[in-house]
């Protein structure tokens, strides 16, 4: 009985052994790549840290990188283009849940058109971003013969004019993000179990009805999901700006923080300075994701109230 015991434990010791094992890789990893890095990023905004040398024999100037950075109108200015992209969101969720919906019919044409909308996707940016260049060319784009076309004399100067320019990176940041977007909701239609419709049907109901009472309520889950992972990478936007305009657009229309966070760090070789800046993006993005998620759980407590009565 006793021999049985001690090899009961045993196992269980062996098995709470390999369970912490299994555990301490993510661990380590967020350790090594999450909390190390921002810790560090946190002490060098508070010091003048030319880049390339040691961290530790950097100068200790307290406030001083904020100070300068909440003073900079190209810091504001980068803020309020980053903003200004994020129109983008719900603008690519509502064209993707149109889409979504008109492929999740069970004709024989889905598949094919899926595998369309979501090419863009595994497309290489670099290439996108070229060919948007080229079509919304003021002088030879695709998009202005159209216009002109259609009768417009005079059709925007594209990438020329600080008022357009934006436009052309929401465009094509949409345009790129709509297949992947629309798997995730042809897949959350999918788990709608078909009785709601059946049930629906019966009762009369018509298409718009039966999509604002049935189809919307249970995709909630998934539209949190691609809203705060939008408002997540429209914050880190660098990529699609700095290779579509050169010297960040006309009038730095086009100067996002992270590209304001990079030139400063690597270019002007101010790394305490751009860990300022990641700082700051990094409590806005905290704060916008925890309202976020604040307001779906709201969301979630009043209906609740609603259906207990």
């Amino acid at each position: 009985m006793d021999n049985k015991k001690k090899y009961g434990l045993s196992i269980r010791a062996t098995d709470n052994l390999w369970g912490w094992l299994f555990v301490l890789i993510p661990i380590v990893g967020a350790l090594i790549f999450v909390v190390i890095p921002f810790v560090m990023s946190l002490y060098a905004s508070f010091t003048a840290w030319p880049l390339g040398q040691p961290l530790l024999t950097a100068k200790w100037v307290g406030l001083r990188n904020y100070a300068e950075m909440f003073s900079s109108d190209l810091f504001w200015k980068s803020l309020e283009n980053t903003f200004y992209y994020m129109l983008g969101i719900p603008i690519g969720i509502a064209i993707s849940m149109f889409l979504a919906y008109m492929m999740n019919r069970n004709l024989p044409t889905d598949k094919i058109f899926r595998v369309i909308y979501y090419t863009p996707v595994i497309t290489s940016v670099v290439a996108i971003s070229f060919v948007f260049q080229q079509m919304f060319n003021s002088d030879t784009g695709t998009i202005n013969q159209v216009l002109s076309m259609f009768g417009v004399t005079s059709p925007p100067n594209w990438i020329g004019d600080p008022r357009f320019t934006k436009w052309v990176i929401i465009i094509m940041t949409v345009w790129k993000g709509l297949g992947s977007t629309i798997i995730l909701l042809i897949a959350g239609m999918q788990g709608i179990s078909p009785s709601y419709y059946e049930a629906a049907k019966i009762d009369g109901a018509n298409w718009w009805q039966i999509f604002r009472k049935i189809t919307f309520p249970l995709l909630k889950p998934v539209l949190f999901y691609l809203l705060v992972t939008g408002v997540i990478a429209g914050a880190q936007m660098y990529v699609e700006p700095r290779l579509i305009f050169t010297n960040n657009g006309p009038a730095n229309s086009t100067f996002t923080t992270v590209i304001h966070l990079y030139d400063y760090t690597f270019k002007n070789s101010k790394a305490g300075y751009g860990s300022a800046v990641a700082v700051v993006i990094g409590i806005i993005i905290f704060i916008a994701t925890a309202a976020q998620f604040y307001i779906n759980g709201r969301g979630e407590r009043i209906e609740k109230k609603k259906a207990r009565g």
